[in-house]
């Protein structure tokens, strides 16, 4: 039987572009591989999943705990659906199990922001240098097709990041019937309240943060502005396309607003694609078209959220656009939002530790 993949080794396996894992080859049979010696060092456990791999076990006689690898004993039975096969000669948890796994234990904020990425359209991860070296001779040869559907995103300077485009590998649909589905086992309520938190598709962790900063309940730390959804997709005008030479585009988040008054259009400029001349123009004929659509459009950059003294102006700025009365903080509202800054303004490769 194969190992099977669990908690925040699975995690990382599917933050894993598909294109790197081609690079791995099968794990040796559990049966031949003497001490696990092959486990230890294949280049999946070393270079990208870490030890301890945390591997699920359904009979107490295959658990295995030392200090490359931690089992999970799981007795009952598990969910249709929540266990993948792999090319790799292991099985590993499925996208939403492996959030379930890491329910009982991690930040509930940390819990939504995983939830955002694996609902979104990216993913967050660093190659070692043995891995970012196998994948320079890959682009150079070019003897595998170069994305698998995962686009690495390059900074405005051309520089290689961290940030990975690909589809959801979760509907937000799945997610919530997930979670009705669990929330009688042990982790269940946690995960539920944290799905509800999920405010839609982002595509990048700066839209994460700002999504729970806006939307968080102020007793948690946030502003307590659930009206808005994310990237909402808005079909331009003959005129806006004319100026945007576009006929659509997506609104990072898009507000409600009072009747009568201009939506509302939250636009989060990471500096990482947006810090150039061209990226700068386009981003300003974005944003005149919208506005010649009767759009409010506010651009929002990482260092007015990631301050707290620059976020206030922001927060009281929207809270106008939207038509409240914004209300200054307690001191107990004001420690859960420092709180929450400390958990969602974190290194993203070390979430889910």
């Amino acid at each position: 039987m194969e190992d099977i993949l669990c908690d925040i080794s699975a995690f990382r396996f599917h933050r894993t572009p598909p294109q790197v894992l081609m690079l791995c080859p099968p794990y040796p049979d559990r049966a031949t591989d003497n001490n696990r010696a092959g486990f230890r060092n294949h280049i999946l456990t070393h270079e990208i999943l870490g030890t301890p791999v945390h591997l699920l076990a359904t009979d107490r006689k295959r658990r295995l705990n030392n200090v490359s690898t931690v089992s999970h004993l799981v007795t009952n039975e598990l969910p249709f659906g929540c266990i993948q096969q792999t090319d790799l000669g292991i099985s590993t948890a499925s996208p939403l199990y492996s959030l379930f796994n890491l329910a009982s234990h991690v930040d509930e904020n940390h819990l939504v922001m995983a939830m955002y990425e694996f609902c979104g359209t990216f993913s967050i991860f660093r190659p070692s240098p043995v891995v970012e070296a196998l994948l320079d001779s890959i682009d150079s040869s070019e003897l595998l097709p170069r994305s698998f559907g995962w686009r690495r995103v390059k900074s405005s300077s051309g520089r290689k990041t961290d940030l990975w485009r690909r589809e959801p590998l979760i509907e937000l649909g799945e997610l919530g019937q997930f979670a009705d589905a669990m929330k009688s086992k042990r982790g269940g309520r946690r995960f539920a309240r944290a799905a509800k938190r999920v405010t839609g598709v982002t595509a990048s962790p700066f839209e994460v943060q700002a999504s729970m900063l806006f939307s968080t309940q102020r007793c948690k730390g946030g502003e307590g502005f659930s009206g808005f959804v994310n990237n909402e997709r808005i079909p331009l005008s003959t005129s806006a396309r004319r100026i945007y030479g576009k006929s659509t585009c997506y609104a990072d988040l898009l507000f409600d607003v009072p009747n009568g008054a201009s939506p509302l259009i939250v636009e989060c400029q990471g500096k990482m694609v947006h810090d150039d001349h061209d990226s700068a123009i386009s981003d300003s004929d974005r944003t005149t078209a919208l506005q010649q659509m009767g759009f409010t459009v506010m651009p929002l950059t990482y260092r007015q959220i990631s301050d707290r003294a620059n976020f206030d102006t922001v927060r009281r700025m929207v809270a106008r656009q939207v038509g409240v009365a914004y209300r200054s903080k307690s001191s107990k509202e004001i420690r859960c939002e420092i709180d929450l800054r400390r958990n969602i303004f974190i290194d993203w490769t070390t979430l889910g530790r």
